[in-house]
């Protein structure tokens, strides 16, 4: 995904159960929500999260933090 849309995909993603993003195979999924959520609950710190794209010499970093509650 490009990298300026991964905080508002992320974002959608993780705050509700029905969100805008067609679910296609390779992309982000139940398992990786769960995941997500489940770090959250444990250690309540944000999401650090750091994105490249194959043979790039970029990589993008964001953390998000979400409302579990």
């Amino acid at each position: 995904m490009p990298h300026k849309e991964i905080p508002d995909m992320l974002g959608r993603v993780l705050s509700g159960t029905k969100y805008g993003v067609k679910q296609t195979r390779g992309k982000f999924g139940l398992g990786a929500k769960m995941a997500l959520i489940w770090s959250k609950m444990t250690t309540g710190l944000p999401f650090d999260i750091r994105s490249a794209r194959p043979r790039s010499t970029s990589i993008s970093h964001y953390v998000l933090d979400i409302d579990i509650h």
